[in-house]
């Protein structure tokens, strides 16, 4: 485990990333589609009382009790093969207070996307990315939309946690990067944890904070937030920076990795993964070289 002085420059490090590409490529206008009338909302919202637990008061304020009743319920695993069907009533069915059933962030945060969605909180999926393509690991979120603040907000069911500012407001992913690429103050802190000081609490959560920075080079939405999952995001990238070549990359590297994740990576699979990993390769050598959409759709109030 690294020091407190490690992590501190780790955090720089990544933030110096965000500082030299604070710009993102111009884009296409496109909007992330709301589903609110899934019939199987219903279902969700009266098996797991999801109204008794989200509470009164403003979205945020539903939804933070949502992720500290949900969080600490959801055993992590990160090679989690995704087989169970990825919606709120199948994963919670597979994974609710059951440790031997960890699931990955990409469907915690589906489960608290549609629970939301349950609840008529505009709520989506975002996925960060890390500059580096010799990083195996990324990281994916749920932000919601608070209407009495105007403002996206991050929750992170993962870490039962989220990104502050000095003031303790909880700040959105894009915020977040502007402030860190800018060296504001930004820190993660912890839903369940009373904060009396947030600079304490900085350097108590220096390295979750750094690992926000990493990974909050790029990102990709979900293009559609519903029961269940249609596959497609859309896309938010840096200017002058390729995604094919980075996938390629990746992937090629996860290959040369795969005997040392076999050896150290908890729940890794050799027969199974390698494939995956070979298959990667392929498509990233054919892949089409994806088109941003506009930073702007994804930072103003949804439609």
């Amino acid at each position: 485990m690294m020091g407190n002085e490690e992590n501190k420059t780790l955090y720089d490090i990544y933030r110096g990333i965000l500082c030299n590409n604070q710009s993102f490529q111009l884009g296409k206008q496109a909007q992330v589609e709301y589903r609110f009338d899934c019939p199987e909302y219903a279902e969700l919202k009266e098996k797991y009382h999801l109204n008794e637990i989200a509470g009164n008061g403003t979205e945020l304020e539903h939804s933070v009790r949502l992720l500290k009743y949900l969080a600490p319920k959801l055993t992590h695993s990160a090679w989690y093969d995704n087989s169970v069907p990825c919606n709120g009533l199948a994963l919670l069915e597979y994974s609710l207070e059951q440790p031997e059933h960890g699931i990955n962030c990409l469907n915690k945060s589906k489960i608290l996307e549609e629970c939301c969605l349950a609840l008529g909180i505009y709520a989506r999926r975002v996925r960060m990315l890390p500059y580096s393509p010799f990083d195996s690991d990324c990281h994916v979120v749920t932000e919601i939309f608070d209407r009495t603040l105007g403002k996206w907000c991050m929750l992170d069911p993962t870490t039962n946690g989220y990104l502050v500012d000095e003031t303790g407001s909880v700040l959105s992913l894009l915020e977040a990067r502007e402030r860190m690429a800018q060296a504001g103050f930004v820190t993660f802190c912890r839903a369940d944890e009373t904060v009396q000081d947030l600079h304490e609490v900085a350097q108590k959560e220096m390295e979750w904070s750094a690992y926000f920075a990493k990974n909050l080079f790029r990102l990709q939405i979900d293009a559609v937030s519903q029961f269940g999952e249609t596959g497609k995001w859309l896309d938010v990238i840096p200017e002058h920076f390729l995604v094919r070549q980075w996938s390629k990359a990746k992937a090629e590297y996860r290959i040369t990795m795969a005997p040392e994740y076999a050896k150290t990576e908890n729940g890794f699979e050799m027969a199974k993964m390698l494939p995956l990993f070979q298959k990667a390769v392929k498509e990233a050598e054919t892949m089409q070289e994806p088109e941003s959409i506009s930073v702007r759709c994804i930072a103003e109030a949804p439609q």
